[in-house]
């Protein structure tokens, strides 16, 4: 008799039967709100690439736009602040066009034009007359940078990875303060981003800002010009004399004439009197 046939029990397709019922039940009872739970997952891993999509493409617009804002070394302070407001959060977009502006509004302290202003080759002034500052314009923008430095300042100390805007914003600080003559609060500025510098390995920096302290020390001496025996002439130059020496040689000159048309007029009248007499 064949084996298989040995292996038949009786009741066997009643209990396969109720196998099957009991998976039929299983998935009955639990299929909808399983495919329910697959659908959600699918749709938050869905909205979750598309939110990282556009998070990515606000991204590069952002530096995009930072990117057409200074392009060409002559940007605009009111361009550059709106981006600072527009993309604020994006990244480091906001911290860089606030650092730009400042730049600006420092060189337009120190140069004595509008930013944004068409300079003269020839002159080093504007080719507009209207963009030459008083110094109550100039100390307005010096102003304006001060606030957008310290501005980057707050927002970004004791922010993990935001050490390099701190250090920058601390330098620029210290510039500003040189600006306006305060050189303690120079100091202090530029010791704190040495410090910042040393904590995140940047020595380069540290050495400038250690720099700018040596040097502050130079703006309080005494400074006279050279006198002409001070002028050191380079092999074959001549050292020209100066238009004071000049001046003097003249007067000097024009005394000895005096003196000596003087005494020829004496030697003159000596001799007339000589012969007049009997």
């Amino acid at each position: 008799m064949d084996d298989r046939q040995t292996e038949i029990r009786a009741g066997a397709g009643l209990e396969d039967s109720r196998i099957n019922k009991e998976f039929i039940d299983f998935l009955n009872k639990w299929s909808s709100p399983v495919i329910l739970v697959i659908a959600i997952a699918a749709l938050v891993w869905a909205g979750l690439g598309w939110m990282e999509r556009k998070k990515i493409e606000k991204i590069d617009q952002a530096f995009g736009d930072l990117h057409a804002a200074t392009v060409g070394g002559n940007p605009s302070p009111a361009s550059l602040n709106a981006l600072a407001e527009e993309y604020t959060g994006v990244k480091s977009v906001s911290q860089i066009a606030k650092l730009t502006t400042a730049d600006l509004y420092i060189s337009a302290f120190v140069r004595g034009v509008q930013p944004g202003a068409q300079i003269s080759p020839l002159t080093g002034g504007p080719l507009d007359e209207n963009d030459a500052l008083d110094d109550g314009q100039r100390q307005v923008y010096l102003d304006q940078a001060d606030d957008l430095v310290q501005d980057v300042i707050t927002t970004n100390t004791d922010v993990v990875g935001k050490e390099i805007f701190v250090l920058h914003a601390l330098v620029r600080a210290g510039a500003i303060d040189e600006c306006k003559r305060d050189f303690d609060a120079a100091r202090a500025s530029y010791e704190r981003a040495m410090a910042v510098a040393n904590s995140i390995s940047m020595p380069a920096l540290a050495n400038y800002a250690q720099m700018r302290i040596d040097a502050l020390g130079s703006y309080d001496a005494d400074l006279t010009l050279p006198s002409r025996e001070d002028l050191v002439s380079l092999p074959g130059e001549e050292v020209e004399e100066l238009p004071q020496a000049t001046e003097e040689a003249d007067a000097e000159s024009d005394v000895e004439s005096s003196e000596d048309e003087d005494d020829a007029d004496a030697e003159t009248t000596s001799e007339d009197s000589e012969s007049e007499s009997p």
